[in-house]
């Protein structure tokens, strides 16, 4: 039932095309999800997908989710954004919150920019009207804001106009010959900020101490301290949790495993837009007040199931290490064998990253399907 009722509501963020005058009917899963130049939706939008692309109107909210999203049109109010690669270079009346691996920005944003990914990029031509928040690890501030801009971030370099204050916490900060902070530049950081000339601030500049006894060193000691008692404690979870489903609901965890080995495309298409697209929809919930409660129980849904997806997949990699294994016996030692790998795997700090993702949008992928056939099959049986 909880992951039904998760599943729902993917299918009805990905249902308001038809708002949209002329538009072409709702896209299947795998195309690209387009409203084309020309094209008008009166009142909120949702696109999730594995390409999105905006190049219409919206005259209201803009929620988006997918591998890549690309907004070149114009939204008359806020866009809420998550996707692997984020491109806006049109206009957005009010506010955007944006969250990708690389995020760049070349169009207006009318109210405040909110910003987090890896990559952050404000190019020459963007406009952020208001205030701008951003966090990443690289931070490049070539576009103007109006007002005042806060940034933490490994590395950032400002070369354009901040026209109140200039507040920035990272290991690096320059501005180049083309910045002008139109007040106080404020920043924490272990060095100088590096000011090159024709760069102007025009209040005070000034470098904040950093806690007595902090350095980025020990953060990262500390850090690292916490990551390792995380895993152990997620280790430890894991382990219980999927011997109790295996206890629960063997057949069902046949299902879902049989899923991922033989329809693994699907299962990752599914995976990611679930992924992805469940938080966008949580939020439009969250932001209104009537509806609040109902966002605060998608998002803890939301979580538990993709907890249990990954559990799913983790017994799947198990599988593939007793290949020849009897279909009849426990999956048990797999899911042991399977978890230890993946526990092993997981300290490599590339590998490790890739395969969690991996295993939460395989997993959510296939317990999705595997839950809406099993569905399906009682309905046709009237047991539903």
């Amino acid at each position: 039932m909880l992951t039904w009722i998760v599943m729902l509501m993917v299918v009805l963020s990905a249902s308001a095309p038809s708002y949209a005058d002329e538009f072409s009917p709702r896209a299947s899963l795998g195309e690209r999800v387009v409203l084309r130049a020309g094209q008008v939706v009166q009142g909120d939008y949702f696109a999730v997908g594995p390409h999105v692309e905006i190049s219409g109107i919206v005259n209201g909210d803009l929620y988006a989710a997918g591998g890549e999203v690309v907004v070149n049109g114009v939204v008359n109010g806020d866009v809420i954004v998550a996707g692997g690669t984020v491109s806006l270079s049109g206009t957005v009346a009010q506010d955007a919150r944006i969250a990708g691996a690389r995020v760049t920005i070349s169009g207006t944003i009318g109210r405040n920019a909110t910003l987090g990914g890896a990559d952050i990029h404000l190019t020459e031509t963007a406009q952020v009207r208001e205030n701008l928040l951003a966090g990443g690890g690289n931070v490049h501030l070539a576009g103007h804001v109006g007002r005042d801009a806060r940034i933490g971030a490994a590395k950032v370099m400002v070369s354009n106009e901040v026209e109140r204050d200039l507040v920035v916490a990272a290991g690096s900060v320059r501005l180049t010959s083309k910045a002008v902070v139109g007040r106080n530049l404020r920043y924490w950081s272990e060095t100088a900020t590096s000011i090159d000339e024709g760069a102007s601030v025009r209040g005070t500049t000034a470098q904040r101490p950093l806690p007595d006894g902090w350095t980025l060193e020990r953060a990262r000691r500390g850090i690292f301290g916490v990551r390792v008692l995380a895993a152990v404690v997620s280790v430890l979870s894991t382990l219980i949790l999927g011997l109790v489903l295996l206890r629960i609901y063997p057949l069902f965890a046949r299902r879902v495993t049989a899923t991922m080995r033989e329809r693994p495309g699907r299962s990752l298409a599914w995976g990611t837009v679930a992924l992805v697209g469940i938080p966008i929809v949580a939020v439009s919930f969250l932001v209104t007040l009537f509806a609040l409660p109902v966002g605060v129980v998608l998002f803890a849904l939301y979580v538990a199931t993709v907890y249990v997806a990954r559990v799913y997949a983790i017994m799947c990699l198990g599988q593939f290490m007793f290949r020849r294994q009897a279909d009849s016996s426990s999956l048990a030692g797999p899911f042991v064998a399977g978890l230890v790998l993946y526990s092993m795997l997981s300290l490599i700090p590339v590998v490790g990253m890739v395969l969690t993702v991996l295993t939460m949008v395989l997993g959510l992928g296939a317990l999705l399907i595997s839950k809406s056939e099993l569905i399906a099959m009682l309905r046709e049986q009237n047991q539903v």
